[in-house]
C-alpha cells in the first residue's frame, strides 16, 4: 500500500506499580505500529460506512520465544491481531480518552492528538499456571467496521511480568 504524505504516528508508555504503589517498571516512550486497516477504518468513516472508531485494547502473552530472540516487530500491511491474545478484552467504555493540544496537555475540543489510556487493574489479566504472572508481551487498539473488529495498531514489547496484585497503567497518544 503506497502512503501518501504524513503518516499517522503512535507512541506508547507502559508504567508497572505494585501493591504498595511504587513504580516497579516504567517503559519511557516507545513507537508502535499503526497498522494498514486503521486506514480503513477512516477510509470507511469518511465514506459513511458503519465504523466506528476505537472499541477495546487487546493485551496478550505474544510469544515466549520472543524473550530469546527479540520481539518481532509486526508488519502493518498484514498484522490484523494479536499473536495470543487474552480474552475479554478491555472495552473502550473503561479506557480513558482525551484529545491533547501541541504540548500533549490535554484539552476539551478536538484536535488530531489523541490519548488512550488503560488501567489494567490488579487480577488483569489473570496469572497463567504454573506462573504467578501473566507475561504481557503485546497488545492492540480496535474498531469495528461492518461490524467486524478492525486492529488500529500493534504493539510487541519486551516482556512485563505482571502479577496479581500489580497494576499496569498504558497510555497510548495517536498523531494523525
Amino acid at each position: 500500500m503506497e502512503i501518501i504524505g504524513n503518516s499517522i504516528k503512535g507512541i506508547y508508555r507502559d508504567i508497572l506499580k505494585g501493591a504498595d504503589d511504587n513504580i516497579i517498571y516504567d517503559s519511557g516512550w516507545r513507537s508502535n505500529t499503526i497498522v494498514y486497516r486503521c486506514r480503513m477504518l477512516l477510509a470507511g468513516f469518511m465514506k459513511n460506512d458503519p465504523s466506528s472508531g476505537i472499541q477495546s485494547m487487546a493485551v496478550g502473552q505474544g510469544l515466549k520465544v520472543w524473550d530469546d530472540t527479540g520481539v518481532l516487530e509486526p508488519d502493518p500491511a498484514t498484522t490484523t491481531d494479536l499473536v495470543n491474545g487474552y480474552s475479554p478484552p478491555i472495552p473502550v467504555s473503561e479506557l480513558d480518552m482525551a484529545y491533547l493540544d501541541e504540548d500533549d496537555s490535554e484539552v476539551t475540543g478536538a484536535t488530531n492528538r489523541l490519548q488512550i489510556t488503560a488501567t489494567l487493574e490488579p487480577g488483569y489479566p489473570a496469572p497463567v499456571s504454573p506462573l504467578t504472572t501473566y507475561p504481557l508481551r503485546e497488545f492492540g487498539l480496535f474498531g469495528r467496521f461492518n461490524g467486524t473488529d478492525y486492529m488500529i495498531n500493534s504493539i510487541r514489547h519486551p516482556v512485563i511480568h505482571k502479577d496479581e496484585s500489580a497494576t499496569l497503567i498504558r497510555v497510548i497518544r495517536l498523531y494523525f
